[in-house]
């Protein structure tokens, strides 16, 4: 069974979310399995996107740091 190309409405479904309910059980069994198997290609960002995903991940990991040296500290002055 070959995939069709994708339509506008394919691509509008992919980039706003879920397809409508009535979509989804308008498939046969066998067309909703094929459609849940395949795989999306990776979304690609601008350079903006990345740097801020970068600078978020920075972010967590540093409040992440000071979380446990918060704890560590207060467990260190508990036993004191």
């Amino acid at each position: 069974m070959a995939h069709p190309e994708f339509t506008p409405e394919h691509l509008r479904h992919l980039y706003e979310g879920e397809p409508d309910d009535d979509l989804i059980e308008g498939l046969e069994p066998d067309q909703l399995v094929v459609e849940m198997d395949r795989h999306l290609p990776r979304r690609h960002f601008s350079a903006a996107v990345l740097t801020g995903f970068w600078a978020l991940r920075l972010f967590v990991l540093l409040v992440s740091a000071a979380v446990v040296f918060v704890f560590v500290n207060g467990l260190a002055r508990a036993s004191h």
